[in-house]
């Protein structure tokens, strides 16, 4: 290369780089005022399945409390968002604070689009909102006491004579209010990263 054509490019360059830390230079423009900005926790790295299956990693974190869902396959669920963003969680009982909570445990504006739980008798993953849930069973989860989804009515029927089950109820009916009276806990909690808050 000639040596005036070198020296143009470097003084280009260096013009380039005064320009870009000029302090008077007015500051560049976002990508897109109108492009959304994703909040919460940091999403699963694969999405459910197909047909609904949860593809967990071990670099997934319950939103709710922090666990490893990857740790606790009979109960771990997941929640894709009208976004695309896709979350486990380590237990229904964390899936269900999420369910009801998705602002506080997902981020603002997060909308629940799709969600999975695994149905007691055989693991297969089943609608949560299809699902027809027992709590006050003997069914212990990973930190206690927990939410258990059945498939059909004639599953809780079978369920409940074999472990007991003081509430049962859909999804649309369960409301923070209904959980807390349940549980004997709220349903909600904090966020995320400290100590698990039960199922």
């Amino acid at each position: 290369m000639p040596k005036t054509l070198l020296w143009a490019s470097l003084l280009l360059a260096l013009a380039a780089c005064q320009k870009a830390t000029d302090p008077a230079a007015p500051p560049p423009a976002p990508a897109s005022a109108d492009a959304p900005k994703a909040t919460g926790p940091t999403p699963a790295r694969q999405g459910l399945t197909a047909e609904g299956a949860l593809q967990v990693s071990a670099e997934d974190v319950c939103p709710v409390c922090g666990m490893m869902p990857q740790a606790h396959p009979k109960f771990a669920s997941g929640m894709t968002l009208a976004d695309g963003r896709t979350f486990y969680f380590c237990g229904t009982g964390c899936f269900l604070r999420g369910h009801l909570h998705p602002d506080t445990y997902l981020g603002e504006g997060a909308t629940p689009a799709r969600e999975t739980v695994p149905e007691y008798f055989g693991g297969e993953p089943i609608d949560a909102s299809a699902a027809w849930w027992v709590y006050g069973s003997d069914v212990v989860g990973p930190m206690g006491p927990a939410f258990v989804p059945l498939k059909t009515q004639a599953d809780l029927t079978v369920f409940r004579q074999r472990h007991g089950g003081a509430h049962t109820f859909q999804l649309g009916q369960l409301t923070p209010e209904k959980f807390g009276i349940i549980t004997g806990k709220p349903s909600l909690r904090g966020k995320g990263g400290g100590a698990h808050r039960g199922h």
